[in-house]
């Protein structure tokens, strides 16, 4: 592990987040989303940065794309990301506001109900995770969520980060002592349940693997501490199919072990792989719900 501050560039202000209380509370999801469109096309043409970012995806993505077209491309991520962020608001004022399926998740969930040991639950950036970490209560475990600190107070205010109307959701911060690690393994081994971004490395090495058909790079960590604790790894991804209605899939699920005698990178990078791959499949479906706003392509940019 490293020790390292993750620079971030504020987005938002209280002013424009009640706005879309406001137009959430008088209009609902139509209004706010209609706000949003208008939102979103200032950001395409003043954020450079976020542009940047996003555009790393888009051309691996869409390869075949003219320099115009990813520009449509990058404003349909922009938007379904806003999207997202208004849904996160709205289902803390209104818990029942949003509808769930679940796919291919009976098997899953009696293998972790069952389980006295601790899961590491692996989220993403893509899809709607917070809104799906609702539907995790009838793992019956408490939650984890290991996240740095909203930065913005504005964001951090209206979504309530950190807060669940289900039960409380301790966060375990990824820049203190160890890069949280030891709080983590605590954790599992007191059977709760860790949700870990999976393509966020919060300081723990990468793997080179393929990822929309060029090197990426990404963390191990997540499979590390599942197993130095004997526990299972869920991929939580998420779609949302109707303007009030979300499917969540958990039916990918990892054991992973490690020879403590052998090179512990290269034997988790099988998880990695097949993890990765898992990634890739989603973006081939939903390529706009992909909100990788860090370069993991590069393997000179930490993320």
């Amino acid at each position: 592990m490293k020790s390292r501050k993750i620079k971030v560039k504020r987005r938002g202000n209280f002013l424009g987040i009640w706005i879309f209380k406001l137009m959430l509370r008088v209009f609902g999801l139509s209004g706010a989303y209609l706000l949003l469109e208008v939102v979103s096309i200032h950001y395409l043409l003043f954020d450079r940065e976020a542009v940047s970012t996003c555009l790393n995806y888009i051309e691996k993505r869409f390869p075949q794309s003219t320099a115009l077209t990813n520009y449509w491309h990058i404003n349909r991520v922009f938007v379904n990301q806003g999207r997202q962020l208004i849904d996160r608001f709205a289902i803390t004022q209104y818990p029942g506001y949003f509808e769930y399926d679940e796919i291919n998740t009976k098997e899953t969930i009696q293998v972790l109900q069952e389980s006295k040991k601790g899961v590491v639950l692996l989220t993403s950036h893509v899809g709607n995770w917070q809104v799906a970490l609702r539907q995790t209560e009838h793992l019956k475990k408490d939650i984890c969520i290991v996240m740095r600190p909203e930065d913005n107070p504005a964001v951090r205010e209206s979504l309530k980060i950190g807060e669940q109307e289900i039960k409380p959701v301790e966060v375990i911060d990824p820049e203190g002592y160890f890069g949280g690690v030891i709080e983590m393994v605590q954790a599992l081994k007191k059977g709760k349940l860790v949700c870990i971004m999976g393509d966020r490395g919060y300081g723990f090495d990468t793997l080179e693997v393929l990822f929309l058909g060029t090197p990426a790079y990404f963390p191990y960590g997540a499979f590390y501490v599942a197993a130095a604790t004997s526990s299972p790894v869920v991929a939580l991804l998420t779609h949302k199919i109707s303007k009030r209605k979300y499917i969540a899939d958990i039916s990918n699920i990892w054991y992973p072990v490690y020879n403590s005698e052998k090179n512990k990178k290269e034997q988790l990078g099988k998880w990695v792989k097949e993890y990765v791959n898992v990634l890739e499949a989603f973006t081939e479906k939903h390529p706009y719900e992909c909100f990788l706003h860090h370069d993991v392509w590069s393997q000179n940019k930490r993320f």
